[in-house]
């Protein structure tokens, strides 16, 4: 076979290679669930006679000029989607639980919408890293699937109506690094569970009816960069176990009712930016400590005693 004919060949395999690479479209299935998906948000914008994974499309609403709102993985014959993002579009409806029909789907972010009704329990099924439900009007509890998704690192549920305790199941996720429940209805104990999330970066629980006392196990999360709990509805003292947490650059305590208590030991804390131990009971003289910690942006010690 001469070398033209075989340059001939190599370029007909790479046009028909190329040419089916770019018929590739999103797996049918994965389409009805799309359809059912944009049904339960009450997402109008989507046009299903647009293909979702067309990434040159810039029709049928599913890329916008801020970002991608279904993101697909082409790397075999079809296509699968792996991040929903429909951040700030006013959606009204609920949570689908047919998301758990999106076997590849690694990201939901529902953000910022007026999204109502519970998180479905089927969701626990998916291969998530990344969930954001922040910013809606999500009632009942967090469901212990959830806890099934041990892939998962980010958990958003800031500001919502999430009510009851959090489920021990929750310290069954071991590669959470952010765990945001700001501003809900939730109540109970933190779990004992919990002192297994050693992968913690960012815990924030403000805003809640939790019961009980800051617990010792915090010092279990040496990971921990930003811990923020005020007016959480635990009491106080602040552990001594949290001079632990030697990576803390942002601690935000409040509102603890409980004994009086001395302040607490943070003389590890050299990166510390933000400080902010209001009404916590505090009595004493302030450490030394504080002064050499030359990182220190924002102090506040209000009320203390």
């Amino acid at each position: 076979m001469s070398l033209t004919q075989l340059i001939f060949i190599y370029a007909l395999v790479s046009l028909l290679l190329s040419g089916f690479a770019s018929s590739q479209k999103l797996a049918k299935d994965e389409v009805d669930v799309l359809r059912a998906v944009a049904k339960g948000l009450h997402q109008n914008n989507w046009d299903f006679s647009v293909d979702p994974c067309d990434v040159a499309s810039t029709v049928g609403g599913w890329r916008t000029p801020d970002a991608d709102e279904v993101t697909c993985n082409c790397s075999s014959s079809v296509c699968h989607v792996i991040y929903i993002d429909v951040t700030r579009q006013d959606l009204n409806g609920s949570l689908p639980k047919e998301f758990a029909g999106l076997p590849f789907l690694q990201g939901i972010d529902l953000s910022r919408n007026f999204l109502n009704g519970p998180i479905p329990p089927e969701w626990g099924a998916l291969p998530l890293v990344y969930l954001n439900l922040g910013g809606n009007r999500i009632t009942g509890p967090v469901p212990k699937e959830i806890g099934n998704i041990t892939s998962l690192e980010f958990l958003g549920l800031d500001f919502n109506q999430i009510s009851g305790k959090l489920p021990p199941e929750l310290g069954n996720l071991p590669n959470i690094q952010i765990l945001h429940l700001r501003s809900n209805y939730l109540s109970g104990d933190i779990p004992s569970t919990f002192s297994k999330l050693t992968t913690l970066t960012d815990f924030r629980i403000s805003d809640n009816q939790f019961t009980g006392s800051i617990p010792d196990f915090i010092q279990n999360w040496t990971e921990l960069e930003k811990l923020v709990i005020q007016a959480s509805g635990l009491v106080g003292p602040i552990p001594k176990t949290i001079s632990s947490l030697n990576k803390l650059t942002k601690l935000r305590i409040s509102d603890l009712s409980g004994p009086e208590s001395p302040f607490p030991p943070l003389q590890n804390m050299i990166s510390m930016k933000t400080l902010i131990l209001r009404n916590c009971n505090l009595t004493g003289e302030l450490p030394p400590y504080l002064g050499p910690i030359t990182s220190l942006k924002l102090l506040d010690l209000s009320l203390i005693n």
